[in-house]
């Protein structure tokens, strides 16, 4: 007999509950051994996870400096363009950068501090705020991933299609506006360094310095929960004035760089970014589904699917017995007599008439119909030979004979 295991009545779980480990594999699957090998299986995940995003952003970088590169050598295009900048802000009413670079030159300490700050709080920031968010606010991490890679993929789209050169290169071109390189004039300059000369100085538009700024402070904001968060919005305020005054960027510049990391931050929010990912992913979900293999087919049908077993498999009605149609009025059957004691009943045609119905050969016989045995020998008021009782007719034929 095979036995059934019924579920407990403390077992609700919905899941099926894993096997038990056969004898010859207690060894390996111990409970000491157990923890240790889903320890290092976690540490080998989390390792790839992490090299996986580094190689990601590493790579997202490089095309960046390699697109800026592309802009490069197209200086003439890019003065023209600062131009029709400097007169776009006149029209906004923005501010003059000259004149708040002005303002500073009165203190030489400032602005050198504004060139260090330029130079050495950009990238470090930066990459230690994407360390921070990737090793101790995972659940954070794509959305903070995914809008860097969209503001820098189109702030990189913007440095190709229109070059721009900063504000410390407008007196070549317009000696009527007033503006200072600190960068040569004071020092330190961020294009001094060794191997700083392969860097595009003509793609100011828009200012990354300011965008990622509100990047980091963005999040910062979102994922910690103290008051002191807020304070991280003083880092692009000071990023925004500090490019100003080194006339590295235009405000046009800063509020380009913002806007697209808003624009970034409206996109990954998780209901919108879901809708986009289906409406960009479903020519690949199509092609995919057009070449995964099909299920196996049955032997002997091409290109039919095997089916799922049924769990409870119905049986048909009608299978424990059949209704034969009636015979031809031209059939007949012989007539059987059974003679019981000296008197003689004659039984009618022994088989199924119009209408009966036949027990199916496979089948047991009907219940409601057991078979008459005739009184054993040396019964109680019957012997060999001696009539039966009134009332009572006993056929030679045993089941399958009918009563007159």
């Amino acid at each position: 007999m095979v036995s059934i295991p019924c579920p407990s009545a403390g077992d609700r779980s919905p899941f099926r509950r894993p096997a038990e480990p056969a004898a010859g594999l207690a060894r390996s699957t111990t409970p000491a051994t157990r923890p240790r090998r889903s320890r290092a299986r976690r540490l080998a995940s989390s390792f790839a996870f992490y090299v996986g995003q580094v190689l990601l952003l590493g790579g997202l970088f490089m095309v960046y400096r390699l697109g800026r590169s592309v802009a490069d050598g197209r200086q003439d295009e890019a003065l023209q363009n600062a131009l029709n900048v400097w007169h776009f802000e006149r029209l906004l009413d923005l501010p003059n950068e000259s004149g708040i670079q002005r303002l500073a030159l009165h203190s030489t300490d400032l602005l050198e501090w504004a060139n260090r700050f330029y130079i050495g709080v950009h990238f470090p920031a930066a990459i230690a705020f994407l360390l921070w968010v990737l090793v101790f606010q995972r659940a954070h991490w794509p959305r903070v991933r995914n809008v860097i890679m969209l503001s820098t993929g189109v702030a990189l789209v913007i440095h190709i299609l229109y070059p721009l050169a900063p504000p410390r290169f407008l007196p070549a071109v317009s000696p009527d506006i007033p503006f200072v390189d600190t960068g040569v004039v004071i020092g330190p300059s961020a294009y001094a360094a060794p191997g700083a000369e392969a860097a595009n100085q003509y793609a100011a538009m828009p200012s990354l310095h300011v965008g990622w700024a509100i990047l980091e402070a963005w999040g910062v904001i979102t994922i910690l929960r103290w008051r002191a968060r807020w304070l991280a919005i003083a880092h692009p305020v000071v990023t925004a004035l500090v490019v100003v005054i080194t006339a590295n960027h235009y405000w046009l510049d800063g509020l380009i760089g913002g806007g697209l990391v808003y624009g970034a931050v409206l996109l990954t929010r998780p209901a919108r970014w879901r809708r986009l990912t289906d409406v960009t992913l479903a020519p690949a979900r199509r092609v995919r589904a057009v070449l995964s293999p099909r299920q196996p087919a049955l032997p002997g049908i091409p290109g039919q699917a095997v089916p799922r077993p049924a769990l409870v498999e119905p049986r048909p009605p009608g299978s424990l017995a059949r209704v034969l149609p009636p015979p031809p009025a031209t059939a007949t059957v012989g007539p059987a007599t059974a003679t019981v004691g000296p008197a003689a009943a004659t039984v009618g045609p022994i088989g199924p008439t119009a209408g009966q119905v036949a027990p199916d050969p496979g089948s047991r016989p009907p219940l409601s119909a057991p078979p008459v045995s005739a009184p054993r020998p040396g019964a109680e008021g019957a012997g060999r030979g001696a009539p039966a009782p009134a009332g009572e007719l006993t056929t030679a034929a045993g089941y399958g004979g009918a009563q007159g």
